[in-house]
């Protein structure tokens, strides 16, 4: 999918997030607290909704594209609880109800709702839960499930996150892993990958922990192991290889049994996954998502500066820009990131009380060099100041 619009309203707290428009790579920048991160968080919460999730005083409304190209406008908005339940009872239902909703597909209307009936394609519904989004009730139609697939290939790229996830996979409950002992994954992962090179697709596709891809491509795809691990080692010449090994972890079960390990020039030893550094860790994250990630992925990340060093912005940067079969949305307020992205991708971001606003660097009449656009933005009040109340 790609995002072109989108807006947000937080009804709860009396947010107000004004039209943004999207291209391949979006940097968004500001000061510290301007609603940058709320942003991305945004855009999380609208893939939780096309999966059932009811969320209290969310409004919202976006336009996207789908590989193929068909356009798709979503509005809708929930209830506003003002006290919410912090910790509900269990037979007391913590669900919100939506209270209006709209679905276009290339400007014609498919689903009317509002807090009393759903009319699909001009035809009355019968009663279905007032919780969930109709792109998750209709999730099998035709014309809607190309929503929910496209909303459920945003990915919110966070390097330490993934270590905690090693042995929890989205949607497959802990009780029906079956751990294959010589590294680490399922054994119904084993069996799905490993059948043909058709399923490689699939491997892409799926919402596995990047680590997890990692394992399984190193194990079945070494040809792309390989791209990868010549990317990683361009940044860092100083490694001289890396490979994903078998290794027990008995009395350690948080750590996973499949680790990283790098090997460095003129050091003996591997280095294992949890003693490498956070910027290597990271840069072979962002590198093995290119590769990894299949057409139409949206990945957010934020802070993007973090944790990486001077020598892997370049090129982490780099792979992005290069990059047109995926979206990328990102938020610094870094000098040097937003010095080496061009100034066409910048989103001046501010806010004013619970109004946020997003401008293009355009609209600000920032200078035609890249040098001389960056010194304008800087001492712009509306980088420098950008939360006014």
């Amino acid at each position: 999918m790609k995002i072109k619009k989108v807006a947000f309203w937080d009804n709860l707290r009396g947010w107000r997030f004004e039209p943004i428009c999207f291209s391949n790579l979006a940097l968004l920048v500001g000061v510290s607290g301007v609603g940058k991160t709320q942003i991305l968080q945004g855009l999380l919460n609208l893939q939780k909704i096309a999966n059932g999730f009811s969320l209290n005083g969310l409004a919202w409304d976006i336009i996207f594209s789908t590989i193929n190209d068909v356009e798709y406008h979503w509005q809708g908005e929930f209830e506003t609880k003002k006290n919410p339940v912090l910790i509900p009872d269990e037979n007391e239902s913590s669900n919100f109800r939506i209270v209006r909703e709209n679905l276009f597909r290339n400007g014609d209307i498919i689903i009317e709702r509002n807090s009393t009936e759903i009319k699909f394609k001009g035809k009355t519904t019968p009663k279905l839960s007032p919780f969930q989004s109709t792109i998750q009730i209709f999730n099998q139609e035709e014309d809607i499930y190309p929503v929910q697939q496209g909303l459920n290939k945003i990915i919110y790229s966070d390097t330490f996150n993934f270590k905690s996830s090693f042995n929890v996979f989205l949607g497959m409950p802990q009780s029906l892993i079956s751990v294959n002992t010589v590294l680490g994954i399922p054994q119904s992962l084993i069996s799905r990958f490993s059948t043909s090179n058709s399923s490689l697709d699939s491997l892409k596709a799926s919402n596995l922990p990047i680590f997890i891809k990692i394992a399984l491509i190193a194990r079945y795809y070494p040809e792309i192991f390989s791209k990868i691990k010549r990317t990683f080692i361009d940044v860092f010449p100083q490694v001289e290889d890396v490979k994903i090994e078998a290794v027990e972890n008995n009395n350690n079960p948080s750590s996973p049994s499949f680790p990283i390990q790098i090997k460095e020039k003129g050091v003996n030893n591997w280095i294992f996954q949890n003693y490498i550094s956070s910027g290597m860790l990271k840069t072979l994250v962002h590198i093995s998502e290119l590769y990894l990630s299949p057409a139409g992925t949206v990945i957010l990340i934020d802070e993007f500066e973090n944790s990486l060093g001077i020598n892997c912005i370049d090129v982490v940067t780099d792979l992005i820009v290069e990059n047109r079969n995926i979206q990328f949305i990102l938020t610094s307020h870094h000098p040097y990131i937003i010095n080496n992205i061009g100034m066409e991708h910048w989103k001046i971001v501010t806010r004013q009380g619970g109004v946020v606003t997003v401008k293009d660097a355009k609209d600000l009449n920032l200078g035609k060099s890249r040098h001389q656009a960056f010194t304008q933005l800087i001492n712009l009040e509306e980088y420098s100041e950008g939360i006014k109340v």
